[in-house]
């Protein structure tokens, strides 16, 4: 993957020194870290759905100007991190989680380039350039009777909205889970 993989960890002592002892307990352990890796994947959709973090922290809401944008287009203007393509394959960032499970560990992630910096936030630095306009719209140069435009070097800053974490109850239900699997 290259977007974005979390790594995560339980911070409660008590309940990964009791993950530790089951996980000891397990010769195969990947179809244990499958079902980790389908329980975070299924908690990751909710969040989407949810707009919140890991910690239940709403996500922070889309510009006036993105909502203005969208609408115009015919989008679902307020959905945030979710397709507004009409359809395009591998278009949703939400669509693009997945995760890879093996007998040490599950990593769960998106293989998107954007992932990574929805998920912490950051600064783009666009450099200076030029785009090609017709009327008051960008358009493709194909079309006639417009004109190159320079575009001032300018920064996007992309709050943090994270999707990918544990919550308590997730650490709650890979400990279930780890219970369960031994006592097949």
């Amino acid at each position: 993957m290259t977007g974005i993989i979390i790594h995560a960890e339980l911070h409660d002592a008590e309940a990964q020194a009791a993950l530790q002892a089951l996980l000891d307990r397990m010769a195969h352990r990947r179809p244990f870290f499958a079902a980790v890796g389908e329980r975070l994947l299924a908690s990751s959709m909710d969040r989407f759905r949810t707009q919140t973090g890991p910690d239940g922290v709403p996500w922070v809401s889309l510009r006036p100007a993105t909502v203005r944008a969208r609408t115009r287009k015919g989008q679902l203007p307020l959905t945030i991190l979710r397709s507004n393509s009409k359809g395009k394959i591998g278009s949703s960032l939400a669509g693009s989680i997945h995760y890879i499970a093996s007998d040490d560990d599950v990593q769960i992630g998106s293989p998107l380039p954007y992932a990574g910096i929805h998920q912490q936030g950051g600064t783009i630095e666009k450099p200076e350039g030029s785009r090609y306009m017709v009327g008051r719209r960008f358009a493709r140069r194909d079309q006639g009777g417009g004109r190159d435009v320079k575009i001032r070097a300018h920064s996007i800053t992309i709050p943090a909205r994270p999707y990918l974490g544990f919550t308590p109850a997730d650490e709650e239900g890979v400990l279930e889970d780890a219970e369960d699997w031994l006592m097949r």
